[in-house]
C-alpha cells in the first residue's frame, strides 16, 4: 500500500508545492519507506512508498525518456511479462510500475489494457500536458479527485484532500444514509461533497485543470459462457488458481497469508505450499471470548496438513477498542470494519508491516462472487459514527440513537448479531434515513 497525490493548476503555472506536500504528510502511513514529488509545468505530484519490489532503485515518481512522471499505488502483477514483450525498451529500475510507463508511450490511453494488477496511478504527460489517473478494473486500489476553482485535484484518500483545505469537510447526506445503510457508498461520488471517486477500470484525461476525456476498461472479457465437462473445469480453476497466487508472490520482501481454515484461504496456503520452497508463514486471529466464534483449532490443523509456519494471535475486545479508533481514523469511504483483527494479526506476527498478504479477495474468487461495484477504500465512518461527528453536527447524537433502535430491534429478534458492534444493522431504511438526517 502506497499513497499518491497532486494537483494540477487551472491557470498553467507552477503549482504551490504546499499543498501537495501536506496530501503527502496525510498519506504518511500508507507508505513508510519513502517519499518523493515532482514540480512540472502546471503539475505537481507526490507518493509515499511502501516498498515491496525493487527497493533499490523503485523510489517513486518514475520517469521516462521524455521528462514524462508516473506515480503509483499498487502491484503490476505481470510486469515480468510485460518487460520481455518490450526487449528494445531501456529500463532504468526494476520496478514492477516502470512498465506501465513505458506502455503509455506506446500505447497511449489504452496502455491498461495490458496491465494485470491492482493499482491506481497518475502520469504527467509532459508533452501532451496533461495528467492521466488509472484505476484497476475490480477497484481494489482507491483514487479520489476534486474539481476546484484553482484547479484539479487528486489522492489515495478523500481525508488528503480535506486537510490540504481543497474540500470543506462537508457530508453529502444522501450519499451518507447510502453509506449507514450498505456500509459503502456506490457511484462515482463520495459521503463527501465536492470529493468524487475514479471509477474501476477508468482512465481520466485532465488538461488545464479540468476532466476533458474518460476511458472506461470492462473487469471481465467479452462473450458468453463456455461448456466445460467437470474435469476440464477443475483443470482450469487449477490453472488459474496457481498462476494467480504465483505472481501475487512477486516480492523483494517477506510476504505471508492470513488462514481462517475455511475453503477459500485453505486452499490459498495449499497453492503457497507447493509454490515454496520454505514454510509459509500463516497468520491466524482467535478470539478469547467464548460467545465469539473461534477458528483456531482448524485453522492449526490445515497449517500443520501444509508444512506452515502457523502464527497465531489472541485478538480480545480491549484489542477491538484500541485498534477501531486508529482504523477509523485513516479509513474514510466504506464502513465496513474489514480485516481489523488481521491487522493485529500481521503486526504482532511481522513486528513491522513490511511484508504483506496473499491472497486478497479470494473468498470472492472461490465462491463466485466478487463484487465489482464495490470498490476497495475500505472503512469510515467508525465507531457510532465518531469520525462522521468530526463533519456533521449532531451525527454523534444520530448514531447513539441508531445503536438503540439496533439494540430494541435485536430485543424482537429481528436480526442477529451485536447491536454495539455493528450499530447499524437492524435499522428499517425509513427510519434510518430519518435519523441520518437528524
Amino acid at each position: 500500500m502506497c499513497g499518491i497525490a497532486g494537483v494540477m493548476t487551472a491557470n498553467g503555472r507552477l503549482p504551490d508545492m504546499a499543498i501537495p506536500e501536506v496530501m503527502r504528510d496525510a498519506l504518511v502511513h500508507r507508505g513508510p519507506d519513502g517519499q518523493g514529488q515532482l514540480r512540472a509545468d502546471d503539475v505537481g505530484m507526490t507518493q509515499t512508498r511502501l516498498a515491496v519490489i525493487d527497493l533499490e532503485t523503485g523510489d517513486q515518481p518514475l520517469f521516462d525518456t521524455t521528462g514524462s512522471a508516473l506515480v503509483a499505488n499498487g502491484e503490476i502483477y505481470n510486469f515480468v511479462e510485460l518487460r520481455d514483450t518490450m526487449a528494445d525498451e531501456k529500463f532504468t529500475t526494476s520496478s514492477d510500475c516502470e512498465p506501465a510507463l513505458k506502455l503509455y508511450r506506446r500505447d497511449g490511453l489504452a496502455f491498461t489494457d495490458s496491465l494485470r494488477g491492482m493499482y491506481a496511478l497518475a502520469i504527467h504527460d509532459v508533452s501532451a500536458r496533461r495528467l492521466v489517473l488509472a484505476r484497476d478494473p475490480f477497484g481494489i486500489k482507491p483514487l479520489y479527485y476534486a474539481d476546484t476553482a484553482a484547479g484539479f485535484a487528486f489522492a489515495s484518500e478523500p481525508q488528503a484532500l480535506i486537510r490540504a483545505g481543497l474540500v470543506e469537510p462537508k457530508i453529502h447526506r444522501s450519499a451518507a444514509t447510502e453509506l449507514l445503510q450498505l456500509q459503502f457508498s456506490t457511484g462515482r461520488g463520495t459521503i463527501f461533497e465536492g470529493i468524487d471517486r475514479v471509477l474501476p477500470g477508468e482512465t481520466m484525461v485532465v488538461a488545464g485543470g479540468k476532466v476533458v476525456e474518460r476511458r472506461k476498461r470492462a473487469a471481465l472479457p467479452a462473450g458468453g459462457t463456455e461448456s466445460w465437462t467437470e474435469a476440464e473445469a477443475l483443470e482450469q480453476l487449477e490453472r488459474a488458481l496457481v498462476d494467480s497466487v504465483s505472481v501475487h508472490q512477486r516480492s523483494d520482501v517477506p510476504y505471508g497469508m492470513f488462514l481462517s481454515g475455511g475453503i477459500d484461504s485453505s486452499v490459498v496456503l495449499a497453492l503457497m505450499a507447493r509454490l515454496n520452497d520454505r514454510p509459509v508463514r500463516a497468520f491466524t486471529a482467535g478470539f478469547g471470548e467464548a460467545s465469539v466464534s473461534d477458528e483456531r483449532d482448524h485453522a492449526r490443523n490445515v497449517a500443520k496438513a501444509d508444512g506452515a509456519e502457523h502464527v497465531e494471535v489472541e485478538f480480545t475486545e480491549q484489542d477491538f477498542r484500541s485498534l477501531l479508533p486508529q482504523i477509523a481514523g485513516v479509513i474514510d469511504d466504506d464502513g465496513r470494519l474489514r480485516g481489523i483483527a488481521d491487522l493485529q494479526a500481521g503486526r504482532r506476527g511481522l513486528g513491522r508491516p513490511q511484508g504483506y498478504s496473499v491472497g486478497r479477495g479470494r473468498r470472492r474468487a472461490v465462491r463466485g462472487l466478487w463484487p465489482l461495484s464495490q470498490p476497495d477504500a475500505a472503512v469510515v465512518v467508525g465507531w457510532q459514527g465518531d469520525a462522521l461527528a468530526r463533519c456533521v453536527p449532531g451525527a454523534r447524537r444520530a448514531a447513539r440513537r441508531i445503536t438503540r433502535l439496533a439494540r430494541r430491534h435485536r430485543r424482537q429478534r429481528k436480526y442477529r448479531g451485536s447491536a454495539r458492534a455493528y450499530p447499524f444493522a437492524g435499522c428499517p431504511g425509513g427510519r434510518l434515513r430519518r435519523l441520518a438526517a437528524a
